[in-house]
């Protein structure tokens, strides 16, 4: 029985056994497109997340490769990468985890850059998943070279199809389909989902719907290898280089919080990721 001189430590022995007790019960799993960074667990939705917080731009199971030319800035949450824009600014990953093996996807980024940053001579390498057997690769995002000076922006988007064929079905976001007000120095997300069950593409700009539509041919991954961030994926060398390519150029904005799933996101998942700013 505990006296009054030894209440102290009956009750200190009391809180270190509910403790251990807590301790050991089951952790709940975060919630969908809610992981800390550096713990993404093999076979969830989320296939990779680059946080982009100075040295820790990568989930647990995939190395980073950082060129010398970039630095960090404020992102929209916590830091971002800063490219330089040139051809030797942008971060390269030997893999993007299983999610290659995927059907149907969601890519999802946060992106930054200016008027004064547009490139009216050099198509600026957003992202590349690259593809050791096709030139564009089998997602290839970019922003293509315009002299007109407004901030709107030709956001294309390359897919591999079966075989190596190519799909450019969303790279026509030219004239009046350019992506308004990306330019303006503001954080946007863009987020793409494509749900292979039906062949269904969408694209979302800060959370609402842009567009959609049924991709002929429908997207393959095949001999999928390294996930380039602001650059084209010959940026590394693969099936060309940036010397045989002077059109092409690096990202020259901000980037942040970049995810990769291995679902088509829903609507209102993707309005979460813009709210609540991941």
């Amino acid at each position: 029985m505990c006296t009054i001189n030894k209440l102290g430590n009956c009750l200190l022995l009391i809180l270190a056994i509910s403790v251990g007790i807590m301790s050991c019960q089951k952790m709940e799993r975060p919630a969908l497109g809610n992981y800390p960074k550096d713990t993404n667990p093999p076979g969830g939705p989320l296939k990779f997340y680059a946080a982009m917080d100075g040295t820790n731009v990568d989930s647990i199971r995939a190395n980073f490769g950082l060129n010398n030319d970039v630095s960090f800035a404020a992102g929209v949450s916590g830091d971002a990468l800063q490219p330089n824009g040139d051809k030797n600014g942008f971060v390269s990953y030997p893999s993007a985890n299983d999610f290659s093996n995927v059907s149907s996807f969601t890519i999802s980024f946060w992106m930054n850059v200016t008027l004064a940053q547009k490139d009216s001579v050099h198509a600026e390498g957003v992202l590349a998943f690259a593809n050791s057997n096709n030139f564009w690769s089998n997602v290839c995002i970019y922003a293509d070279h315009e002299s007109v000076t407004s901030d709107s922006m030709q956001l294309k988007f390359h897919f591999n199809a079966a075989n190596n064929t190519d799909n450019w079905q969303a790279a026509n976001y030219v004239g009046n389909k350019r992506w308004p007000k990306m330019y303006d120095g503001q954080w946007h997300l863009v987020t793409i989902t494509y749900d292979a069950s039906d062949s269904l593409f969408t694209a979302y700009r800060d959370g609402a719907q842009f567009d959609q539509m049924t991709m002929n041919p429908a997207i393959k991954f095949e001999n999928s290898s390294q996930l380039i961030v602001a650059g084209f994926q010959e940026a590394v060398g693969i099936v060309d280089n940036y010397g045989d390519n002077s059109w092409m150029a690096g990202f020259p904005g901000l980037m942040d919080n970049i995810r990769l799933y291995g679902e088509a996101l829903s609507a209102a998942d993707v309005q979460s990721l813009y709210t609540n700013k991941q």
